[in-house]
């Protein structure tokens, strides 16, 4: 029986229209995730205990935030 890999070609980035291999977004978007990661862990160490929401309604709030980490931020809001 062979398993067919057409299901993960044909899967859309959940913040914009390129193609995912793996996981819910592209490349981009998802080198945007991994920051948001690393900067909310950040975040913890530096002003303590801030819920993973919290910290993304701050950051969609931010003028210095970049337009790839707003398009991740508005899927994570949604859930």
């Amino acid at each position: 029986m062979q398993v067919s890999n057409v299901l993960y070609m044909d899967t859309k980035c959940s913040a914009c229209s390129q193609k995912v291999s793996t996981g819910k977004y592209c490349f981009h978007h998802s080198q945007a995730f991994d920051s948001l990661k690393e900067h909310h862990k950040a975040w913890i160490e530096a002003y303590g205990i801030i819920s993973w929401n919290n910290f993304l309604n701050k950051l969609v709030k931010m003028n210095e935030t970049g337009s790839w980490i707003k398009d991740v931020i508005v899927v994570e809001l949604k859930g």
